[in-house]
């Protein structure tokens, strides 16, 4: 059943408060990753951007840190969603750290 166009408003709301806490929340590089896992991740049912994905991989590379703070974004995200598309590019984004992003991430 396609989601109504309520459900999808308040999707959008959603992503919006998101990636407003995670610019006030945190510091810039860790604000930067929250901000790029919130969009890679939205509750369209369009698929992630590539350039969000590309965005998380070069800010978690070279960080032990990042990682961490990567996977406690994405762990949290994917605990508290009700929302299948959230949930399902949650997880194509973890694949796809997992085989392209940092070793950290095994």
């Amino acid at each position: 059943m396609a989601p109504s166009k309520i459900q999808k408003a308040i999707g959008n709301v959603k992503d919006k408060t998101s990636i407003g806490l995670a610019k006030v929340a945190n510091t810039n590089s860790i604000s930067d990753l929250d901000v790029a896992i919130v969009k890679a991740t939205r509750h369209s049912e369009h698929p992630a951007d590539e350039k969000h994905i590309r965005e998380i991989l070069s800010l978690t590379f070279y960080s032990r840190a990042h990682v961490s703070a990567c996977v406690n974004t994405l762990s949290r995200r994917l605990t508290k969603t009700h929302n299948w598309t959230v949930a399902l590019k949650t997880l194509f984004l973890i694949h796809r750290l997992l085989i392209e992003g940092n070793l950290s991430y095994q």
